[in-house]
């Protein structure tokens, strides 16, 4: 019986280190009131509610389609959505920010860097700024490495896994 009791304070006590301990890394972008979503049909769901995303699909090719290939930049999985006449969204779903944000720093510096719209745990490619404008709606914020950017006073600056890169809701037109 006494073993069995140990046990229970033993499991309790572990349960409680790593709820405390475990996820720090995962939480990136809560405190900034980013999004989170577990898979791309939860991707989908948060984008379908701002804009059209139909026909959701994985493809080979596209946008971000190269980064995505590219282990470096912690990219899940990869797929595109919109509707009939063609895709107006590219969904990433990435399993690690950090390595994500280093990725497009990286490619910042060779003029390759990309402008997403990030939530905690994915990214997101608009194909016209007036589906970016849309999504902005869902508390997404753009992310860019770009070192000509600048964030104007009045909008929000987040602070970001790496220095040099900008989180924002200001889009430039």
């Amino acid at each position: 019986m006494r073993l069995k009791r140990t046990a229970a304070v033993l499991g309790a006590a572990l349960a409680s280190l790593v709820a405390v301990t475990g996820c720090a890394g995962d939480s990136w972008g809560e405190d900034a009131g980013l999004p989170a979503a577990g898979d791309l049909a939860a991707i989908e769901k948060l984008v379908a509610a701002h804009t059209m995303c139909s026909d959701l699909r994985r493809t080979a090719d596209g946008p971000l389609s190269e980064q995505a290939a590219d282990p470096a930049w912690a990219v899940r999985e990869r797929a595109v959505c919109g509707n009939d006449s063609k895709d107006t969204v590219t969904l990433l779903s990435v399993s690690d920010m950090e390595k994500f944000q280093e990725a497009n720093k990286a490619a910042a510096a060779s003029g390759k860097g990309v402008q997403v719209l990030l939530g905690q745990n994915f990214a997101l490619a608009a194909a016209d700024e007036a589906t970016a404008r849309a999504l902005l709606k869902s508390d997404v914020l753009l992310f860019t490495c770009d070192k000509d950017f600048k964030v104007p006073d009045g909008y929000r600056n987040e602070k970001l896994l790496v220095d040099g890169c900008a989180l924002t809701d200001y889009l430039p037109a």
